[in-house]
């Protein structure tokens, strides 16, 4: 056993070799700024150090021939339900909504994530690092806080358990609390002045000499660094009359806003702009499936960035967390429609990790994590597959069950 023992623990420090050093070489470079042909990117202990034409080759490091191949930054989806959902039809494995009235803003979606998750390799291998994992709400306006996971195999799955709160408005909130908008609206406003009068007089409510509020301390204390424009408030929202409603509200309350969903965010397109709120678009909103969705179209994205206003992308579908990858056809879709390439290829790369904070990701450039992906083709070509993950600059074994699954089948048939 002793040699066997021998043997695996030297693949097992030539595999950490080839985490910390690697040389990308001659692959072309996708990123928001354009194409950079026949481009060398060093990798060295988690980190890009160096990227250009022509680098010179250490000694110490594994070469990874990409000519003819292109390279991106990590994908990053930004609506999923990664890590809390596993079967979508069997509630016991769905832990991203919840109806306790009790706790609404106060719910942390990451308290909930499940690392062992089989979604989780399926998306990584298809070249997705990162994504929001976003709550949802069956009760009230409040979802919950919103986290970031990263999708690698070391270290913590949640990098930021609270990176935003969450709230529904539109029809389906409407219909929860009441049949109308403006309930839904004058719910938002009471909640936002109630964090705020409880955050100046805490030490008088804990002594019960303040008045009863709609929320619980917990949901007030969630929305504290909401009021102070610490944190954003996510708020889903599709008509055009809707979300000029949810930016008037937003410059009124010093809010830190982000759209998500905005199908007709095309219509309002330059308020949006003008009040610098991103927006999270779901590209295969193209049908008027409600009264609120009434002016959908394929090219809301390119409108929005032809706008000035920072998009973010989600799937083809913002529930489709089994598929989270296909954030890179919804890409395709956009540039279809009239979006610029480089514009698509920010949109789920250094467009979310600015927007929300991830420091070093999203970029290919010295300094940044290691998160790359390079793709055999063109990256918004959908015949194009990952064949190097990088995360963090360790190198993803491209197996997840399916592929597992498909070569035990494979493997039976051969012995047919």
């Amino acid at each position: 056993m002793r040699p066997l023992v021998t043997f695996v623990c030297l693949l097992l420090t030539l595999s950490q070799a080839r985490a910390d050093s690697i040389l990308i070489r001659n692959a072309d470079l996708y990123s928001g700024n354009g194409v950079s042909p026949a481009t060398d990117i060093l990798v060295r202990n988690g980190t890009i150090v160096a990227v250009g034409p022509g680098l010179d080759i250490p000694a110490d490091v594994t070469i990874f021939e990409a000519k003819g191949k292109s390279i991106t930054a990590g994908l990053f989806n930004s609506s999923t339900q990664l890590g809390v959902v596993e079967v979508g039809a069997i509630a016991a494995t769905n832990d991203y909504s919840s109806d306790n009235e009790r706790f609404t803003a106060a719910l942390k979606v990451a308290d909930a994530v499940n690392p062992s998750s089989t979604l989780i390799p399926q998306n990584r291998i298809h070249g997705l690092t990162h994504a929001l994992v976003m709550p949802r709400t069956k009760v009230g306006i409040f979802a919950g806080q919103a986290a970031i996971i990263q999708l690698g195999t070391e270290g913590s799955t949640v990098v930021n358990d609270s990176v935003a709160v969450v709230v529904e408005l539109g029809e389906a909130a409407a219909k929860r609390v009441g049949g109308s908008r403006a309930i839904a609206l004058a719910i938002l406003r009471e909640a936002l002045d109630d964090a705020r009068d409880y955050r100046d007089n805490r030490e008088e409510v804990l002594k019960g000499n303040r008045r009863d509020y709609a929320l619980s301390l917990a949901d007030l204390s969630a929305l504290d660094p909401v009021i102070t424009g610490d944190k954003p408030l996510i708020v889903t929202v599709h008509r055009a009359s809707d979300i000029s409603a949810v930016l008037a509200l937003g410059a009124t309350y010093q809010l830190k806003l982000i759209l998500s969903g905005a199908t007709e965010g095309w219509r309002v397109a330059d308020a949006i702009a003008a009040a610098g709120v991103p927006v999270i678009v779901n590209v295969a909103n193209n049908l008027p499936k409600s009264y609120e969705t009434l002016g959908a179209r394929l090219d809301n994205a390119a409108r929005l960035d032809a706008a000035g206003v920072t998009v973010l992308l989600m799937g083809m579908n913002r529930d489709q967390t089994h598929n989270a990858y296909l954030v890179r056809q919804a890409a395709g879709n956009a540039v279809a429609n009239g979006m610029a390439k480089s514009a698509a290829i920010a949109a789920m790369t250094s467009n979310p990790a600015r927007v929300f904070g991830l420091q070093g990701a999203g970029d290919i450039a010295v300094g940044s994590a290691a998160n790359l992906v390079v793709w055999g083709g063109d990256p918004l070509e959908l015949t194009s597959e990952a064949e190097l993950v990088l995360i963090n600059g360790r190198n993803i074994p491209l197996v997840s069950r399916s592929t597992q699954l498909r070569d035990r089948y494979f493997q039976r048939l051969q012995k047919d």
